[in-house]
């Protein structure tokens, strides 16, 4: 009875996994060894403040739910690791490796294999590159910033022309002054 439920379990799992693969932008993909799981606890709670997840699977239950999602190249890292986490790229992949990366720093049992962002596989090297670009609220503000700049200097010409006009009147006025007195 107990081996039914099990295996249920196990299906379930499967699937939820493979929808989670098949469903998402990317994933950022690390070794977990000797990370203790109050440290985990705060990974996890960093992707989920940032609207994403992170989640650590059983290898043989990875692969299954990797080949079922058509993702058979990303396998080979379910069998270089002996446990190892899935961050889930929902929404910022520059969000989700900044974190990554960040607690791969502090965590030595944590370090971060793969990446898999549109379709492709990226190694460790790209995922850290991708870390180290502006996040997608800071590319806006400089958008946005670029954006703003020739009005703020069409504005500052503007208020040197009526700052000269102003001086002109106020030297004609105190001239006006001078000469009635």
């Amino acid at each position: 009875m107990a081996e039914k439920y099990g295996k249920k379990v196990r299906e379930l799992m499967v699937k939820e996994m493979k929808d989670t693969f098949t469903g998402n932008k990317g994933f950022v993909f690390a070794s977990v060894e000797n990370v203790k799981a109050d440290e985990m606890d705060v990974l996890r709670k960093k992707m989920r403040q940032s609207g994403s997840k992170y989640f650590v699977l059983k290898n043989r239950l990875a692969q299954i739910a990797l080949k079922e999602a058509g993702l058979d190249e990303l396998c080979d890292v379910v069998k270089e690791n002996k446990t190892f986490g899935v961050g889930v790229i929902t929404d910022d992949p520059v969000k989700i490796a900044k974190i990554t990366m960040e607690f791969a720093k502090k965590n030595k049992g944590f370090s971060v294999s793969r990446g898999y962002l549109e379709g492709r596989v990226i190694d460790s090297a790209k995922v850290k590159e991708l870390a180290e670009l502006p996040g997608r609220e800071q590319l806006i503000a400089m958008v946005l910033q670029m954006m703003n700049a020739p009005i703020s200097g069409f504005v500052g010409v503007l208020s040197g022309v009526l700052r000269s006009l102003l001086y002109a009147l106020n030297s004609i006025k105190e001239k006006k002054e001078e000469s009635g007195k």
